[in-house]
């Protein structure tokens, strides 16, 4: 198969999960979609086994990878993490409770490798998959990469359904308090958040030779100072932490802008391309050993499930957060962003009768989902992943 004819049909194929995703609200992902599509397509020879290859994709995804971590680096706003210090908290634990229960109660009861496989993915996305599936190739297990893309794609059954209802549980216990008059959301004073403008020890490059160009440049090259300094510890912790931990420093030194490769206009070529990385042991998985991965994935999800819904429960309580925003804001391990906005803004939507509820509510639910999603997805189980991919 030519290149341009295997690119397109994974970009169709892309596409019409993107438009599933849609119409059933993100409760069935893209990745199950594709996964499937893909699926099907190699068991019935429509699809050759070489068509990722084909494609000459997968030949920039490495480096892509890096920039993304470094890219996610510069979306993360420090001082919103202080100003919700708990939500960073329960949502940290939740991604922890994760991947330890799946570990060390999952080896109970399924194969170790598997339950090595699925415990940060599940608390984590993307790069928490890429990272465990390297692990999985390089200890020639093709099975545990299988099974890393079948945990990934799991993921949105069970967080999607739990976050929704939690909040829309939520937000009904904070409406009822506005109707019996307990909380007046006119009388809150809304503070707009002025963005304060700090200088920063690197002076900004003016705006007319700070080029796309540019800006990718300089990520690439916070990539490979990152890699560099991965390798001067002999790799003991992953690259893509390194990557991550760079971002940020990057990002508040004024090296690098806040969102930079949205500002490059480069997300919409580089997340599929990273994503595709996902699917590459797809082609090579039978349907027995996909059949026989069956009870392994459903231990990790529900020792998963309920070990977050206990840690966020409990450590939520100390915080005075009520069980059902607890529970919302371990299950953001699930998806991230940007479901935690999806769902958030179905929720209050559906459940405020004017402007000042909607705002209201808003400001109760929106920044402690948000911010949950950035750390468990962005953060936590990158370091987690970065970790336990080295226990093989």
């Amino acid at each position: 198969m030519t290149a341009l004819i295997a690119a397109a049909v994974i970009f169709v194929v892309f596409a019409i999960g993107d438009a599933i995703s849609t119409r059933t609200k993100a409760i069935v992902s893209m990745l199950l979609v594709a996964s499937v599509v893909f699926l099907a397509g190699f068991w019935t020879g429509l699809f050759p086994t070489t068509l990722f290859t084909d494609s000459t994709l997968l030949s920039v995804a490495g480096i892509f990878v890096t920039m993304l971590l470094v890219h996610l680096g510069t979306i993360i706003k420090l001082r919103d993490f202080g100003a919700q210090w708990r939500t960073v908290i329960v949502a940290a634990v939740a991604c922890v409770a994760i991947s330890a229960g799946v570990y060390f109660i999952g080896s109970l009861v399924i194969e170790k490798g598997f339950a090595l496989t699925g415990a940060p993915i599940l608390s984590g996305g993307v790069v928490a998959t890429l990272l465990m599936t390297d692990m999985a190739t390089a200890a020639n297990r093709s099975d545990l990469a299988v099974f890393a893309t079948l945990v990934m794609c799991a993921q949105g059954f069970v967080g999607y359904p739990v976050a929704s209802l939690c909040l829309k549980s939520e937000a009904k216990r904070l409406k009822r308090k506005i109707d019996s008059g307990e909380i007046d959301p006119s009388a809150i004073e809304q503070t707009a958040t002025a963005q304060e403008t700090r200088k920063k020890l690197l002076p900004p490059i003016p705006q007319k030779y700070n080029t796309p160009n540019v800006i990718l440049a300089k990520l690439i090259l916070v990539a490979l100072f990152s890699t560099w300094v991965a390798g001067l510890f002999n790799n003991a912790v992953n690259k893509l932490v390194w990557c991550l931990v760079f971002g940020v420093l990057a990002k508040e030194l004024g090296l690098l802008e806040e969102d930079a490769l949205g500002k490059a206009n480069a997300t919409g070529i580089v997340m599929p391309i990273i994503t595709l990385s996902i699917f590459t042991n797809l082609a090579t998985a039978t349907p027995s050993m996909v059949t026989g991965m069956v009870v392994p994935l459903l231990a990790v999800v529900l020792i998963g499930t309920v070990c977050f819904a206990v840690s966020s429960i409990l450590i939520g309580k100390a915080f005075h957060y009520s069980w059902q925003m607890s529970v919302a804001i371990g299950s953001s391990c699930l998806f991230g962003f940007p479901g935690t906005l999806i769902v958030s803004n179905e929720v209050v939507a559906s459940t405020a009768t004017n402007d000042a509820e909607k705002q209201y509510l808003n400001d109760q639910i929106m920044p402690k989902m948000l911010i949950a999603g950035m750390v468990t997805v962005s953060i936590t189980s990158v370091l987690i992943a970065g970790v336990m991919s080295g226990w093989m």
